[in-house]
């Protein structure tokens, strides 16, 4: 029980936190109206609140300890972080509130721009617990045997092997233990685009850790966008003077012409001067931009304001994950470049120039404004799609990641179940037009037809395409929640065995039948396929 000194404490630190929040909310509207390109329209969208909120109860209702949050790139992932601070240190409940003193905001990249802007833009009460590589070893005295916590790990990712600085830092502290966790109610909270290892090992975690995936508004545009519309293009070599000179012309030069731009290609120094050799004998600017040659902000919006001349700057480390590009400068870039190299690594070619050209401006591509090519990796693109769409895709991971369960004293034995319920199965993206979402029930096999066409030439489903297809399978029902009650049933507890990668079943008429059914989501426009095997060499688990 609470003292009247606690409570009013309590009071006081709410009170103080909405205050710095609401400030933090004006300073953003003034800044966005004297047309600082860092500021937004609303300091936190609405599907960010949305899912700070869900992601707020899944803590305030369930045992578990973390929450990886899967995003797309340049998704609006600092607004949710702040977001979630927020509902987690003005909690109406005392007995669930946490110190604002206590919700941590870190990273393992070597960053120092990700703090300053983190700073610059988070409420004054946070401000001091915000930290990037460089600082980690000032959070660990601050962290030692805390107790009620949270602690916001951007791009877990980035710097998340045993041994790294993060993982010693954690580890000193003491708190980085499941046991810990339950008794001094220690929460996590992992953010990244790509984070595909690190969910195979957090499924392990059991009912300790969930999956949530950011909403996507449909102002955004991502990889996928750009793929369809070619916006995205292979990239190659450019270490001679021919393919260099080759780039300007094509992706510059016939490209845009007169419409002048800023292109952007990564470098190494053994080809910088191709591409400088390549400008000047194309009548063309040139800049580097790097740690040694940076291009400072005010200069460098200097330069976008004033476009005179096609402009190509090169850039080695900047311009990576959680480096923003402003969408006023976005309009002004034409084509970008990624290093090419052989062996290639998903992560980087998604974080690179093309994931910094994503975000919250389809509306001005839908109009015709025309951007890219940006090259990169195609393949990469595509696993990335593949990946989102399907975090838990069997695949295997020797890397020893701090999200390991045993770092965390958590027992974890492989256990092959045969059990009739399987894995939901969740196909997104779709369209809100189609016949799915359409209502009768007299097109039914309209629907199976449709289901088909999506899944029969995607290797990904194929499994389930011959499931489906089978004789001695049966489709139960193809249905839409109709009140917010079923919408819960259906889709919620759905979703969330899906994200925790756990087998699932409901509504089964007839248990001595193969069967499956199928719930269409028409809030995010997916639908979820729960499958009832009582034959096991039909559908495996897998």
């Amino acid at each position: 029980m609470l003292e009247n000194l606690d409570i009013e404490k309590i009071n006081s630190d709410r009170e103080y936190v909405i205050s710095t929040y609401d400030t933090a909310i004006k300073k953003n509207k003034n800044n966005y109206l004297k047309k600082n390109i860092k500021a937004t329209s609303e300091y936190i969208y609405d599907n960010q609140k949305e899912d700070a909120s869900f992601i707020t109860n899944i803590f305030y209702t369930s045992p578990i300890r973390a929450i990886s949050i899967l995003k797309k790139t340049k998704v609006g992932m600092d607004g949710l972080m702040i977001q979630i601070a927020i509902n987690m240190s003005t909690h109406l409940d005392d007995n669930f509130i946490l110190d604002y003193n206590n919700i941590f905001f870190i990273t393992a990249m070597s960053n120092k721009l990700w703090e300053t802007d983190m700073k610059e833009k988070i409420p004054e009460c946070f401000k001091k617990n915000v930290y990037h590589h460089g600082k980690l070893l000032k959070l660990q005295n601050k962290i030692k045997e805390i107790k009620n916590t949270l602690i916001i790990i951007d791009e877990i990712d980035s710097g998340d092997k045993q041994f790294q600085r993060l993982h010693k830092i954690l580890k000193n502290s003491n708190i980085y233990d499941i046991e810990y966790m339950k008794k001094y109610n220690i929460r996590f909270i992992f953010v990244s685009a790509t984070m595909k290892y690190e969910l195979l090992d957090l499924t392990k975690w059991g009912d300790y850790h969930c999956l949530y995936k950011m909403t996507i508004p449909e102002s955004y545009i991502g990889h996928k966008d750009f793929l369809e519309r070619n916006i995205i293009q292979e990239f190659y070599p450019i270490d001679n003077q021919e393919n260099a000179e080759k780039w300007i012309q094509e992706d510059i030069l016939d490209n845009y012409k007169n419409d002048y731009r800023i292109h952007i290609i990564r470098t190494v120094d053994s080809i910088e001067n191709f591409i400088k050799n390549a400008c000047i004998k194309k009548g063309i600017l040139f800049k580097n931009h790097n740690s040694v040659e940076k291009i400072q902000f005010e200069e460098l919006n200097k330069i976008f304001e004033n476009i005179t001349n096609h402009i190509v700057i090169t850039v080695k480390e900047f311009y990576r994950r959680a480096n923003l590009i402003p969408n006023e400068w976005k309009i002004k870039i034409g084509a970008t470049h990624e290093k090419f190299v052989k062996n290639i690594n998903e992560n980087v070619q998604v974080q690179g120039l093309s994931g910094r050209m994503t975000g919250y401006w389809k509306d001005i591509i839908n109009k015709g404004h025309k951007t890219g090519p940006h090259r990169t990796s195609i393949q990469a693109i595509i696993d990335y799609e593949e990946f989102y769409n399907n975090p838990y895709k069997e695949s295997k991971n020797n890397k020893k990641l701090i999200t390991d369960p045993k770092y965390i004293n958590i027992e974890y034995k492989e256990v092959d179940i045969i059990e009739n319920k399987r894995i939901p199965i969740c196909i997104s993206n779709l369209d809100p037009t189609c016949i799915l979402f359409k209502k009768g029930s007299n097109i039914k096999e309209e629907k199976i037809k449709y289901i088909n066409n999506l899944i029969q030439n995607n290797k990904e489903y194929q499994n389930l395409y011959h499931y489906i297809n089978h004789p001695d399978v049966i489709c139960e029902q193809i249905t839409q929640p109709k009140n917010e009650k079923s919408y819960k049933k259906h889709i919620i507890d759905t979703k969330n065995a899906f994200y925790k990668n756990k087998q699932f079943s409901i509504d089964v008429k007839d248990k001595s039948k193969n069967s499956w059914q199928v719930f269409i989501d028409n809030k995010e426009n997916c639908l979820y396929i729960l499958i009832w095997c009582i034959d096991y060499t039909l559908y495996n688990k897998k």
